[in-house]
């Protein structure tokens, strides 16, 4: 017993435990890679009529469910947990394969994927928020960075697979590949933060310890400490009702707005969330085939699915390089090193596209559309992608994390929805460059407001984060321990 106890360290039980999570965010490469295949297929078969104002809705239907997702979230998991609304996205999104699978109209599609909308959005509010509460501060990085590759590689699969299947034949291998992850967050402990929230203290020690060991035994104690007076207001909150209530939620509003570390972190969100998306991953999905006519001629579309996995797997290289470029490199200088690199990509993209509309270019081939693609899939996979999710799951504050997850996804859907819904009229009027140039003076423009407020997070526990965005010293003393009750009022 004791020798099958030596390899169960904390840190395979943390992996365990983000592993369902992990598979989870697999499904979000299989959604967004899955656009690729249904739209060129059906451009082709005409199985299911659809012209580009309805591909468009397609695209873009999920942004949408996506804030329903985020808000349903948001209230759910601080009232029930993390783990409940994890479950609820992972079946979710097992029934959108369903309904794909027996789709014959337009209007099953789009319910299909205003399902997986849903499903993503209460996701991506919820793992980054677990997996941050469940992992040691010097993994925490490492296991976030590891969302991008694994949904990346959802990506590669869903392509690979529909260069050889029918779409419906996608749906279903896909929908037995979501199944796992499932399984894996049902028997996965509750989060120790969420825990500590509502009281159970005993029970928070038993699943932190059983996850970290002894040696971080200041941050349980720390968290039991700062949520003590959210156990009390919640209890306190209970008894309010009726008219009461609703003033008490509307005050609570206002106080939620005045804190220094909400206002900044939400600041730094909302900016990083317009690099993740500008960055290029969700459009070269969603518009492939428009992308790719531009960039290397309508002569090349038997190599589509080739060039699509070459890329696929560019990205997926890249994702897994930045999980080790995160444990040597500041979050900062990633940031301005490999934005920066997106934004070059972006404009070079832009002038090449732009002098081969032209007949500009004194000599043109595929391989100079397919380089610079290349090192703009890098830059986005290394950094533009995995960076704004790795300090997601960093940055808020831990007594208002469900309520600045649910304002920041709302915004990326925001963004995402009129950015995908009005790519094709840009397409027909600016063309593919004038997206390329609008991208980067986008990715500029967040880039430099990001570099202005972001702290560096490398390495410091989500309390020490807390106290270096509300501007307090760091310190474990009693002084310390008021301040945060101070600010630990009830969540939104």
């Amino acid at each position: 017993m004791p020798r099958r106890r030596q390899w169960m360290t904390p840190f395979i039980k943390q992996c365990f435990v983000t592993s369902g999570v992990t598979l989870n965010m697999l499904t979000h490469g299989f959604m967004y890679g899955f656009n690729t295949g249904l739209f060129a297929q059906l451009r082709k078969t005409k199985e299911i009529q659809l012209d580009l104002e309805l591909e468009s809705w397609l695209a873009s239907s999920t942004s949408l469910s996506f804030i329903v997702g985020s808000l349903f979230s948001s209230i759910f998991m601080d009232r029930f947990g993390r783990r409940p609304a994890f479950i609820i996205a992972s079946a979710t999104m097992i029934i959108s394969w369903l309904i794909f699978i027996a789709a014959k109209s337009f209007t099953a599609l789009l319910v299909a994927k205003i399902f997986q909308g849903f499903s993503a959005g209460v996701e991506s509010t919820t793992g980054y928020i677990l997996v941050g509460e469940y992992v040691s501060p010097n993994h925490r990085a490492s296991f976030l960075a590891s969302f991008q590759p694994v949904m990346l590689f959802g990506d590669f699969i869903t392509h690979s697979l529909s260069s050889i299947c029918d779409w419906r034949n996608v749906a279903i291998i896909l929908a037995f590949f979501s199944i796992p992850g499932l399984a894996l967050i049902v028997f996965s402990p509750e989060s120790p933060s969420f825990l500590a929230k509502i009281g159970m203290h005993d029970q928070c020690k038993k699943v932190f310890y059983w996850l970290r060991g002894p040696n971080e035994n200041n941050e349980v104690e720390m968290l039991i400490k700062t949520n003590l007076p959210s156990k009390q207001n919640a209890i306190n909150n209970d008894k309010i009702n009726g008219y009461k209530k609703v003033i008490h939620k509307l005050s609570f509003i206002g106080t939620f707005f005045k804190k220094r570390e909400v206002r900044i972190s939400l600041f730094i969100m909302v900016h990083m969330q317009l690099i993740n998306l500008f960055s290029g991953s969700i459009l070269y999905d969603s518009y492939t085939v428009d992308i790719h006519t531009a960039v290397f001629g309508t002569d090349k579309d038997q190599y589509m699915y080739l060039i699509v996995m070459y890329l696929d797997i560019v990205r997926i290289l890249s994702s897994i390089f930045s999980v080790f470029l995160t444990q040597k490199m500041k979050r900062r200088s990633m940031l301005l090193s490999l934005v920066g690199l997106n934004i070059l990509m972006y404009l070079l993209l832009g002038i090449y596209v732009l002098c081969k509309n032209h007949n500009l270019l004194p000599f043109d081939h595929i391989s100079i559309g397919i380089i610079l693609y290349g090192f703009n899939y890098f830059s986005l996979a290394a950094g533009s992608v995995s960076l704004p999710n790795i300090v997601a799951g960093e940055i808020f504050p831990l007594a208002n994390r469900s309520a600045c997850g649910m304002i920041c996804n709302i915004t990326f859907s925001l963004y995402m929805f009129v950015n995908i819904k009005n790519v094709p009229y840009i397409f027909s009027g600016a063309g593919v460059s004038g997206v390329f140039f609008m991208n980067a003076a986008l990715l500029s423009y967040a880039l430099g407001m990001t570099m202005y407020t972001l702290p560096e997070t490398k390495d410091k526990t989500l309390l020490e984060i807390e106290h270096i965005l509300r501007g307090c010293p760091i310190a474990d003393d009693d002084e310390t321990m008021i301040n945060l009750k101070e600010h630990n009022e009830t969540n939104f």
